[in-house]
């Protein structure tokens, strides 16, 4: 019985080798939070390791975000992290957290959402970021894990953070600004790159709802409204990563496709 959309047996996808493998897709409006006041990216990822060669920061990967490196004024959007499961600088440790963050054009310290699970090599999941215009919610494989509150007040469900030291009593705040960096898969910022397989990638310039990201993990079902990118990453040869919704198809850098065995 199907249970779920994930790759199976002959479905093609993409792999990148976790050194220099990587999509670069040109930069839209539309895959910006600030355009709208909302977005949802979606995607199949599969992790074919848990420590990463090329990491930065605390011990993370940028496998999938908008945004140059920090301190590029104008740049900074949204990116998603997979953290190594050992040798995390944080305290406490973060083993294989993945998170879904929004940022202020400068960069520096962003407001997201995460969960953190046990993983294994070589299983495919399922991860969709959400922003509205005060809050980033995170989903695995259809089900809603958590919410956080990037901008505003809390609605008691969703906690706001605050500024490090000395300035811990002020709420870290973040407010979106379309910038002109590309869309980049497998990595953001050219920093850190991810080991292994990704698959159908989309982004909508809406916030989805916990329904549609449910349809989403176990039929497939993708909605239409607002759907503004659709990388299926399918094709089995050539360069090129086609965008089926909108033709901002983006170039291959090293990346090689294979067959879900």
């Amino acid at each position: 019985m199907v249970t779920n959309a994930a790759p199976r047996q002959g479905d093609i996808y993409l792999k990148f080798n976790g050194l220099d493998n990587y999509i670069e897709i040109p930069s839209s409006t539309d895959y910006g939070i600030a355009t709208t006041g909302e977005l949802a990216v979606a995607a199949w990822i599969r992790p074919d390791t848990l420590n990463f060669s090329k990491w930065e920061g605390t011990g993370y990967v940028h496998w999938l975000g908008k945004g140059e490196g920090a301190g590029d004024v104008g740049q900074q959007e949204w990116a998603f992290r997979i953290y190594n499961r050992d040798g995390t600088t944080e305290n406490p440790p973060r083993p294989n957290r993945i998170s879904f963050y929004a940022f202020n054009p400068e960069g520096g310290l962003g407001v997201g959402s995460h969960f953190q699970d046990t993983l294994r090599e070589g299983d495919w999941m399922f991860v969709v970021g959400v922003a509205d215009a005060s809050r980033t919610a995170i989903y695995r494989d259809g089900r809603y894990r958590r919410c956080d509150t990037y901008r505003g007040a809390s609605d008691g469900r969703c906690p706001i953070h605050f500024r490090p030291p000395p300035n811990n009593n002020l709420q870290l705040e973040v407010t979106p600004v379309a910038g002109g960096s590309p869309l980049r898969l497998a990595t953001r910022d050219l920093k850190s790159f991810f080991q292994g397989g990704i698959s159908r990638v989309r982004i909508w310039n809406r916030a989805l709802s916990a329904d549609e990201v449910s349809a989403l993990y176990v039929s497939d079902t993708v909605p239409s409204n607002g759907l503004v990118g659709e990388f299926l990453l399918n094709a089995d040869t050539g360069t090129i990563a086609t965008d089926t919704v909108r033709h901002n198809d983006g170039a291959i850098l090293g990346a090689s496709w294979d067959v879900q065995r």
